[in-house]
């Protein structure tokens, strides 16, 4: 009974120790984006929307971060944005949206 006492001790404490560390990293991922970075990108979805080629790509530039992966992840109100572009009639900037990401503006897929 001793030999088990002396490992379920430091089993019990590594165990709580595992825990911890695991709870500490999903709340890691589940992190806020800093207001810093979130003004740059709200600063994009405004750039799109008053349909400016040149605030948009400052916008783009300001932000530190690719048209294509802006178009990846990007959401405007709910869209991403070379549709947030069109339901803007911001036909500028949606174009410039589709030759910076290889988007055809046609039928809305990659070109190959």
């Amino acid at each position: 009974m001793k030999v088990s006492n002396r490992i379920s001790a430091p089993l019990a404490t590594i165990t709580m120790l595992s825990f911890s560390a695991m709870a500490a990293m999903s709340s890691a991922q589940a992190a806020t984006m800093p207001v810093a970075m979130e003004q740059k990108l709200v600063a994009v979805c405004e750039a799109i929307k008053d349909n400016s080629r040149i605030a948009l790509h400052k916008a783009v530039k300001d932000s530190g971060v690719s048209y294509r992966v802006l178009a990846n992840g990007l959401v405007c109100n709910g869209q991403d944005m070379y549709s947030f572009a069109m339901l803007n009639n911001a036909n500028k900037t949606g174009a410039l949206i589709a030759k910076r990401t290889n988007l055809d503006e046609r039928s809305l897929t990659a070109k190959r």
